[in-house]
């Protein structure tokens, strides 16, 4: 049995590509079946198709000819079948000397196929080449052959990304939460029901639902097949604005936008971050590993591909404690999946301890994930503490913990406002967690610091002379006088929303922050006197 280039990688990663007939192929599928498929289900389907066309050829293959070898010699009216184009027929038209001095003396044969498109190639070509191995050397055992499912697991990463690239090309097919169905069999969707499935997403908060459990309640399509229903319904749903589908990856669940929580439609004030330009090229090993330790969701941090951590560690920083939200880090990213474009996802978070569901929205645009504030009032996390987020086995789902330990009365550094300043002493607190010591800022009145935030946006205070400020009031709180990167990043975003990087290319980079030994600076003198 000759080899198959089916079975080779070079065929499925270097050389593959979608072609119209594979596309018609699919879409034949889709209309003998009538159920909506993923991506990765026709892409399994198409290596089958590919694999199958193989063995057709290979089997026209025994009685359409002689196969072209580049170093055989051939007259004008010769038949040959060419196996790089699946065994498909030809006829030698013509002949001609090559002429190419590297290769010295050889050939070259114009053949006519079937649809009298002619082709080019070399003969009697004496120097090696793959397709003057004789067929026979080229065999192998039926039973090494990777079955079409085989195969999709070696390869159908690529398979599955060319094909996501070419189904949108198809006029009569469109998706819906990663599946695709052909247009012309939907059934139809009139204002009628989606003004009733507003109406039953209403009843219960705004939702989330199935489409399959708004199907049931709305009872006008009972004539139909339960799927054809569901995706007809959830296309419908997906064109009306009333509507938001917010179901995580493998599941589709609507909500009513408009009793969605405000955060989730709008970014919280506390969150809103305005870019600010630095020298990346500043920050040293040391501090780029501080920021990656930081965890901000504006930190660029390479996470490697299919990474998918059972836990992540989060560090609550000021901003999100008063939003009652978590940063969504490269790192936490990966623990609220989604494999469409759903900007918001419904999520459940469970309390470790207690068990307790907390309602949680992933925001992916805004890169948040909220309604936590209850949660962290209730167990008292300081900003600085530590979050684990662990993974679950249920869609859906992600357990949440906070490092609980026997309250102890500590010495912490506390944030006030004192004539329109911002101002810091250490006072004593009661803290029943573990927590970033460098990290921790204790809060004296929020309301005062949130008006402290909004008059600094208003003067446009820049980061520069917030990171003065700073120094001045958290270095005597320190025997040495010095205060560390982590420390001035915690107490800038009290009254500046910013993420690491920026803040440590400002210390590095301007005369009036000096190093003092690791991560640790204070203000030049010249700056101290003044």
């Amino acid at each position: 049995m000759t080899q198959r280039q089916t079975q080779s990688k070079q065929y499925w990663v270097d050389e593959f590509q979608v072609e119209q007939n594979d596309l018609d192929y699919l879409y034949n599928i889709l209309l003998e079946r009538e159920t909506p498929l993923s991506v990765d289900e026709m892409a399994l389907a198409l290596v089958r198709y590919r694999v199958l066309r193989e063995e057709a050829a290979l089997a026209r293959k025994s009685y359409a000819g002689e196969v072209y070898r580049p170093d055989q010699h051939y007259e004008i009216g010769d038949e040959i079948v060419f196996s790089a184009l699946e065994y498909c027929p030809g006829k030698v038209v013509a002949t001609r000397s090559g002429e190419n001095l590297d290769y010295g003396d050889f050939s070259v044969i114009t053949v006519e196929f079937e649809n009298a498109k002619t082709l080019d190639f070399a003969a009697d070509f004496g120097i090696a080449h793959v397709l003057n191995v004789d067929e026979e050397d080229l065999t192998e055992a039926e039973e090494n052959l990777l079955s079409p499912e085989d195969i999709f697991i070696e390869y159908g990463g690529y398979v599955a990304s060319a094909l996501q690239a070419r189904l949108g090309d198809h006029e009569d097919l469109v998706r819906i939460a990663g599946r695709w169905f052909p247009r012309s069999l939907l059934a139809e969707i009139n204002i009628g029901h989606l003004n009733l499935a507003e109406a039953v997403l209403d009843m219960v908060g705004g939702g989330p639902m199935l489409a399959s459990e708004i199907v049931e309640q709305i009872g006008m399509m009972e004539e139909l097949n339960s799927r054809l229903a569901e995706f007809s319904l959830n296309y419908g749903l997906q064109q009306d604005d009333r509507f938001d589908e917010v179901g995580p990856a493998g599941q589709v669940l609507w909500f009513l936008q408009r009793m969605e929580p405000r955060e989730v439609q709008q970014y919280p004030e506390r969150l809103a971050y305005t870019p600010i330009s630095y020298d990346t090229g500043l920050l040293t090993p040391e501090l780029l590993e501080l920021e990656a330790e930081i965890g901000d969701e504006h930190t660029e941090v390479v996470v490697p591909r299919g990474a998918k951590p059972q836990s992540v560690v989060v560090m609550l920083t000021y901003p999100h404690r008063r939003a009652g939200t978590l940063p969504l880090s490269p790192r936490l990213s990966t623990m609220f999946p989604t494999a469409y474009e759903t900007p918001h996802i419904y999520f459940t978070l469970v309390d470790a301890e207690s068990g307790d569901e907390i309602p949680a929205w992933v925001v992916r645009p805004g890169g948040y994930v909220y309604g936590l504030a209850d949660w962290f009032e209730m167990h008292d996390v300081p900003v600085g503490g530590y979050l684990t987020i662990q993974r679950t086995d249920i869609p859906g789902k992600a357990q949440i913990n906070y490092a609980r330990r026997k309250p102890r009365i500590e010495w912490v550094r506390t944030a006030f406002v004192e004539n329109n300043h911002l101002r810091f002493e250490s006072r004593k607190r009661t803290v029943g967690c573990d927590y970033d010591d460098l990290m921790i800022i204790d809060v004296d009145n929020p309301d005062d610091i949130d008006a402290l935030w909004a008059r600094s946006g208003e003067r446009g205070q820049s980061l520069e002379t917030i990171l003065e400020d700073l120094l001045r009031q958290l270095a005597p709180l320190s025997q040495q006088g010095h205060v560390h990167a982590k420390t001035l990043y915690s107490a800038a975003n009290l009254v500046k929303r910013c993420p690491p990087g920026p803040v440590f290319a400002c210390l590095v980079g301007l005369p009036q922050f000096e190093q003092v030994g690791g991560p640790y600076w204070r203000l030049t003198s010249t700056k101290t006197d003044s």
